[in-house]
């Protein structure tokens, strides 16, 4: 897992500690893209900062609106802090947004009817 400096309003690629693969998979994002990030357990959606006006990329990440930046902002009492960082996998996502509706087959008989399978 990678962590992180948590020094602003946004995540700098440039305080990310984690294995080159994963950094230059967020670096390859484009200014907007969105992506699922896990914070400290938590995850939420994120957004490549925009491109700077010179041209030049913006390698950093900043919280989308709602849950994820209620999130972040009460993240500023770890100001200074090395935080958890991880990508979501989307078919990571997917399978946790799906399980609660599957709760029906979640029953102690269907364990021991199943277990062997």
């Amino acid at each position: 897992m990678a962590t992180f400096l948590n020094n602003d309003n946004a995540i700098w690629l440039k305080h990310v500690n984690a294995e080159p693969d994963t950094l230059a998979l967020l670096k390859q994002f484009p200014s907007g893209a969105k992506l699922e990030l896990e914070i400290e357990g938590m995850r939420g959606n994120w957004v490549k900062m925009k491109t700077g006006q010179d041209g030049r990329p913006t390698l950093g990440f900043r919280p989308e609106r709602g849950k994820t930046l209620e999130f972040w902002n009460s993240m500023s009492t770890r100001r200074g802090e090395q935080l958890s960082l991880r990508v979501v996998d989307p078919s990571d996502s997917y399978l946790s947004d799906i399980i609660p509706t599957l709760s029906e087959w979640s029953s102690p008989e269907d364990d021991v009817a199943f277990r062997d399978l």
